[in-house]
């Protein structure tokens, strides 16, 4: 499975603040190694991303679309285009195994247990 659908599928599972932990170094499923040596262009997506993200998590807000919500003198605002052209990069910052790892721990603990 692509990057891209990976982040596609936590997004539907309703993981944005564990992709977010996972980008920022709050997650378990963090890993220095994916940013630190990163060029300019990937930084900047990265960081994007982030921006991006912590509007989802704050605001609740999934949709493709760009908003902007004030809040007091501050206008926060998704990055849907940035976003997209972060997966398209390959989720740089992020490692693909480690974001696998976290679905699959997500659904192991979302799936019904069998009782007998």
């Amino acid at each position: 499975m692509s990057e891209g659908l990976l982040v596609d599928e936590a997004m539907s599972l309703g993981l944005q603040a564990e992709l977010l932990g996972m980008l920022d170094g709050s997650s378990q499923y963090f890993d220095a190694r994916f940013f630190e040596d990163l060029d300019r262009h990937s930084r900047r997506l990265r960081s994007m991303t982030l921006l991006h993200l912590q509007f989802a998590v704050t605001f609740n807000y999934t949709g493709s679309e760009t908003r902007h919500i004030t809040v007091g003198k501050i206008i926060h605002s998704s990055y849907p285009d940035y976003f997209e052209a972060w997966k398209l990069a390959g989720i740089p910052g992020m490692s693909v195994y480690l974001l696998g790892k976290m679905i699959e721990d997500y659904r192991s603990r979302s799936a019904p247990s069998a009782d007998r």
